[in-house]
């Protein structure tokens, strides 16, 4: 059975990016896309997702905002949240968790170690 992972980067070139190197490890993954935080709700409430990868800075509404109503609600709780981010320095790592991320992991992104860390995620 697949596993849903949810992206939610603003930037298309990342984006086209995390698609590009999903489809081609060849796992069965099904990725679902939302450009804010505001749609990333939207779309983890109506199909909860296995896994999401949140952008922190977005326009519409952040991932800073984003993630706690994620771990506020009940049907998105136990989904764990890598932030997937540009911004690097000790206190945006330590700020992440605090907010409920599972991990935090810096751009620009090495391809295999982010698909280990999603593969981690999944247990695949």
């Amino acid at each position: 059975m697949s596993k849903t992972v949810l992206l939610v980067e603003d930037d298309e070139d990342n984006r086209d990016l995390v698609v590009f190197v999903i489809a081609r490890s060849r796992l069965d993954i099904e990725l679902e896309i939302a450009e804010n935080g505001q749609e990333a709700l939207d779309k983890a409430f109506a199909k909860p997702p296995h896994l999401i990868l949140m952008d922190m800075q977005m326009p519409v509404m952040d991932g800073w905002h984003a993630v706690p109503i994620l771990k506020a609600d009940e049907r998105t709780k136990e989904i764990p949240i890598i932030a997937f981010t540009a911004q690097a320095k000790p206190e945006d790592k330590t700020r992440t968790k605090e907010i409920g991320c599972a991990e935090h992991y810096s751009k620009p992104m090495d391809p295999e170690e982010l698909l280990g860390l999603i593969q981690r995620y999944l247990k695949l």
